[in-house]
């Protein structure tokens, strides 16, 4: 199904389809994908049996592979998404990587000619170990600043924040703000109160229409006011 805007003939797609509001910039590559409405994919940019829902972005030079993405997400340049479920609404910076391969250390080696038939060395009916056993999840309206690392197996909880240069190695609660090496909780975006009302009233499942009719309670600081606005228009 090629009945998208192609911005430059260098474009590789093949097994996939995109509807006609996708935009693909020069050599990017698209494969064994489906990507919704309004897609835009970046120079160079690497799409590789995944998922995009729609009005998504992904930068140059990124790769999603065996990942989806929800509605809404988008990505900076030099970002590496594998064998992940990115959720709706997350602001993804570049130079990310999220669930990357393991190495498992225990062994005697940590090469990859365990799993690699490259080297002709793992013997093809014998199986070496799986570097990507646990998929990596992030929630719903997730900010993860530049150069930060999510370590594969890793739960993101929504509406939390990762600060930029870190290195997540363990699970995320909801609205938690970390940082560092490895990320740390710094504190949480809102009372325990609000933040129960938010993971119940879950606005990122509310339709584009209803966002866009609401946009002014949306974007107010009154978070108590705006949280009980929505539920009495969601009732």
């Amino acid at each position: 199904m090629k009945n998208f805007d192609v911005i430059d003939d260098s474009v590789y797609f093949e097994n996939s389809k995109a509807l006609q509001s996708c935009q693909f910039y020069k050599f990017s590559r698209i494969l064994n994908s489906n990507l919704g409405e309004k897609v835009i994919i970046g120079d160079w940019a690497r799409i590789t049996s995944s998922y995009l829902d729609g009005f998504n972005k992904i930068d140059r030079n990124s790769l999603v592979f065996h990942s989806t993405v929800g509605l809404y997400s988008y990505t900076g340049a030099f970002t590496v998404i594998m064998h992940s479920d990115i959720g709706k609404f997350c602001s993804i910076s570049w130079g990310v990587s999220i669930g990357p391969a393991d190495h498992d250390y225990s062994r005697i080696s940590t090469h990859d000619f365990y799993y690699n038939d490259f080297y002709n060395i793992k013997p093809s009916k014998i199986d070496g170990y799986d570097r990507f056993a646990d998929r990596t999840i992030i929630g719903n309206d997730v900010w993860i600043g530049t150069n930060v690392t999510i370590k594969n197996g890793i739960k993101i909880g929504h509406g939390a924040v990762i600060g930029a240069n870190s290195v997540v190695t363990r699970d995320v609660e909801p609205y938690s703000i970390v940082a560092g090496v490895p990320a740390k909780v710094l504190k949480k975006r809102f009372s325990d109160e609000i933040i129960n009302s938010l993971l119940e009233l879950k606005w990122w499942d509310c339709s584009q229409d209803f966002i866009s009719e609401n946009f002014q309670i949306f974007n107010s600081h009154d978070i108590k006011t705006s949280i009980k606005k929505i539920e009495k228009l969601k009732r």
